[in-house]
């Protein structure tokens, strides 16, 4: 997400769909630069048409992470952490 947010052009918007990970940045940063952070938990549904046509060509690597219900306690553990990149099940 940092990455994406330097490449955003100045007064530009950098657009958050889902959830997972983290955002820090300067204040001044972003007072400077006039950049706006939009999030949406699920996006447009034009949005998830396109994402539906970019895993069909084998474009999307979705970050997951399986626990068993034996480690339901680590699992949240890690989620508190920010140990938890993507989904977590």
């Amino acid at each position: 997400m940092a990455n994406g947010l330097r490449m955003t052009c100045n007064a530009g918007s950098y657009y958050i769909v889902g959830y997972g990970g983290k955002v820090e940045v300067p204040t001044m940063e972003m007072i400077v630069t006039e950049k706006s952070i939009i999030g949406n938990l699920v996006g447009t549904y034009s949005d998830l048409v396109e994402l539906m046509a970019l895993a069909d060509r084998g474009l999307v690597k979705l970050a997951t992470r399986e626990y068993r219900l034996s480690e339901a306690n680590n699992a949240l553990h890690d989620l508190r952490d920010g140990k938890v990149k993507g989904r977590a099940f």
